[in-house]
């Protein structure tokens, strides 16, 4: 019985591995965009204390002073929803090339249960072969006469005379015909 060995198994390998790197690049993308999301979040909840904490009424410097805190509160809103909408695309992108890398990795591990599954029937093949020769073997082997003259071996003697039966020539090995009754017997 020989051994199964697939031949693109290092393929497999670097594909698994290519895999794995773009899981985690995943992950990171993912920690990432959670990270900008939170600042993102906070920046909301700045702006809106200071929209709501301003004055209705007051000096003209207060009321400046509150017109360039909500500015910087609105800019730094704006940077942040500009860098979670950047993030959330690189994100994005990482999970097309995760899912990409695991569809080649799947592709070759299909392949390797097919190639897997031949090399299985082939060997069952072959086993059955070798169990049908012994069978044959040992029918010859007891039943020297219906072998047509043939030694245990099934080898004839090369000094006798053609077979009119069989045709074979002095020194070639006759042919053996069998075939299976209903009940499983093996007979010539």
């Amino acid at each position: 019985m020989s051994r199964y060995r697939f031949r693109l198994e290092t393929v497999l390998r670097v594909r698994r591995a290519e895999e794995s790197d773009a899981k985690a690049a995943l992950m990171r993308a993912n920690a990432r965009l959670r990270a900008t999301l939170e600042a993102r979040g906070a920046a909301q909840r700045r702006y809106r204390d200071v929209v709501e904490g301003q004055a209705m009424s007051g000096s003209v410097e207060q009321l400046r002073r509150d017109r360039w805190h909500a500015e910087v509160a609105a800019r730094a809103l704006f940077e942040a929803q500009r860098e979670a909408m950047r993030i959330a695309g690189e994100a994005a992108l990482a999970q097309v090339d995760w899912a990409q890398a695991a569809r080649r990795v799947a592709v070759l591990e299909r392949l390797d249960l097919r190639r897997r599954a031949e090399h299985a029937e082939g060997e069952r093949r072959a086993e059955v072969g070798v169990v049908d020769d012994l069978v044959t073997a040992r029918y010859v082997a007891e039943h020297p006469a219906a072998a047509g003259g043939a030694s245990a071996a099934g080898l004839t003697d090369a000094a006798a005379p053609p077979s009119p039966e069989t045709g074979a020539s002095p020194g070639r090995r006759p042919v053996l015909r069998l075939a299976a009754t209903p009940q499983g017997r093996v007979t010539p």
